[in-house]
Parts: structure tokens; sequence; C-alpha cells
């Protein structure tokens, strides 16, 4: 471990209401629909230490390949989550918006944590300060050794991480896999998990139905085809699907070289008119787009709307997902 200096030591909680079983309803994760007979939070209150970890000085940490210096971003989970709580806990819709550390804490924090990995001299918006292991699989909110500066693009950055916390979620909730392994191989190797995710992915895909044995076919069939029952191919349907929504980054997956822009209704109903999100995108070659653009800590508190608009071969698509200013 390198020596770090003391930095962003503090005392207190957080304090983290959640609603008891009696009360019926359960608070919507962002973008989504309450469903019924969903688990709901207990009426305990969960109370997360503010650590006194400090940050590393300048110049001593390093990333490579889109993983954090080990030594100086190790991880470090919420001891509220663990297996026997996440029924009520990370896998209950709101629950991990309300544990989210305000963004003028990661702001500050990223700041700092820029200096010591090197990246001083350039721009704040070109990163995230990411926990290593995500809220939503029980890491620490605000412990300085779960944050750290990851970019937002390139072929290990942020929008990549996105989508496979959002995966091991959804597998620690429907019990295939361990939160402990989920945050094991999170923090030593987010992109192997990546990697098994696309697998996965991959192995889930249906087979092609099995071919009728020839005795079962007419004669007139097996030589002859008829034109009729041939399917044209088609090509690939325009569509949007946002991948990320918080306040400062919106990203989404359409097809590549599609043109798209994207717009943030603030909770006050305001379309921001903030830098980043003015210009028109083309969708690269995976079909990944995204803005980074400018918060402020003057925004008024609440719930706003992302929206994403792509146009390709005179077709026009659009989605949207909700995002919460602290």
């Amino acid at each position: 471990m390198k020596g770090w200096a003391p930095r962003h030591s503090a005392a207190g909680v957080i304090v983290v209401a959640v609603f008891a079983i009696g009360c019926g309803t359960s608070v919507p994760r962002a973008g989504s629909e309450p469903t019924l007979g969903g688990p709901t939070a207990t009426a305990a209150v969960a109370l997360v230490a503010i650590p006194t970890a400090t940050v590393p000085p300048p110049n001593s940490c390093s990333s490579s390949s889109g993983l954090p210096d080990r030594a100086c971003t190790p991880g470090a989970t919420n001891p509220d989550v663990t297996q026997a709580t996440v029924s009520i806990t990370i896998c209950v819709p709101g629950y991990v918006a309300q544990i989210r550390p305000a963004a003028t804490y990661t702001n500050s924090l990223k700041v700092d944590h820029m200096r010591a990995y090197g990246y001083a001299d350039q721009a704040p918006g070109d990163f995230e300060e990411d926990h290593l292991i995500a809220l939503e699989l029980g890491g620490h909110p605000r412990d300085p050794r779960n944050l750290w500066p990851e970019r937002l693009t390139g072929g290990s950055g942020a929008l990549q991480k996105d989508r496979v916390e959002n995966w091991a979620h959804d597998e620690v909730c429907a019990g295939r896999m361990q939160l402990a392994d989920a945050q094991r191989r999170m923090a030593e190797n987010w992109i192997a998990l990546y990697n098994a995710m696309l697998a996965g992915v991959a192995t889930a895909q249906p087979t092609t139905a099995p071919t009728l044995a020839p005795a079962a076919l007419p004669t007139a069939a097996a030589t002859t085809p008829s034109p009729a029952a041939a399917s044209p191919t088609l090509g690939p349907v325009l569509s949007v699907l946002i991948s990320a929504s918080r306040y400062g980054l919106v990203s989404a997956t359409t097809l590549a070289g599609a043109s798209c822009n994207a717009k943030a209704r603030l909770p006050s109903g305001n379309i921001s008119s903030a830098q980043g999100l003015v210009p028109t995108k083309l969708a690269i070659a995976s079909g990944a787009v995204s803005w980074s653009y400018n918060t402020s800590t003057q925004t008024t508190p609440g719930t706003g709307t992302h929206t994403v608009t792509c146009v390709l071969d005179g077709v026009t698509r659009n989605a949207s997902a909700s995002f919460s200013v602290p």
C-alpha cells in the first residue's frame, strides 16, 4: 500500500430511510415501472458509517487497461449489505438512489483522485468518479478506497462498467450469483467479469430448430422448395436503449452510424443548456453514443429526464430515462 496523505477524513453517518412492508409501496428504480408483489424494505434504518480513509498523494497511483491501482483503490463494501440482507437492500427498487453520495462530495473527491492518478492536467468532464464495487452490489458509498477517476469512454470505460454492474446486480438478486463473489470479481478485475457476462449472453442465445428427418418431408418439398416459403432477409431495425442515466451523464446504444442528440429536462422542468449536451453525435461501430455535461450545485434537487433521439436512413427513434439531482 502506498503512503497516503490525510484527506477527506470525517465522522458521521448517512441515514437512509427505508419504508416498512406495511406501507405497501416501494420506490421505483429510475426508468422502471413499479411492480406488484415485489420485495419491500424493512422498517430498519440503515446507518452507513462515513469512513476515515484518506486519498493517496499526487502521482502515487496508476491505472492500466481501465483497471484502478489495487493499492490505491482496493474497493470497500457497505457493511449493511450482506447475502442475508440483499432482499431488503440492493434488490429493493430505489434503495441505491437513497444511499448515493451527493455530487458535491464526489466532484471534490474526483479532483483529489485525479491528482493522485496523475490526471491533474486533464479535463474532469472526461472522467467519472466511479465506485469500484458498485452501490447496487453493496459497494461503500463514500469510502475513498472504493472510488476512483474512471474514463467515461474507451474500450474499458465507465459506460462498459455500467453494463456489467447492472448484469451482476440482476444475477445476485435472482440468486444466480453470490454477493461476495460479485463483489470480489468486481474489485479484482471488472473487465474479466464483463467478458464473462458477454460469454454468458452469447451462450444464452436460442439455438436453431432441429431439421426434420427426410422421411417426414414430402418428396416434392425435398426437391422443389416453394419460393413463398423463403423468408426475406431483414436488416437491423433502428432502436435506442439508454444504458446509463445520471446527472451529468447519459449514454445509449443504437445502430452504428446513427445520428443522435440528447436532452436533459431538469427537475425544475427546464431543458438544460449545459456544455456537452449540445453536439449531435454519431454512434460508433458498437452502437454506443454518450454525452458528459457540466453539473451545478445550484440545480433544483429532484428527478429529471434524459431523452436520446437517433436518426438513421430517415427513421427516427428515441428513448427516455430518469435521473436524480441530489
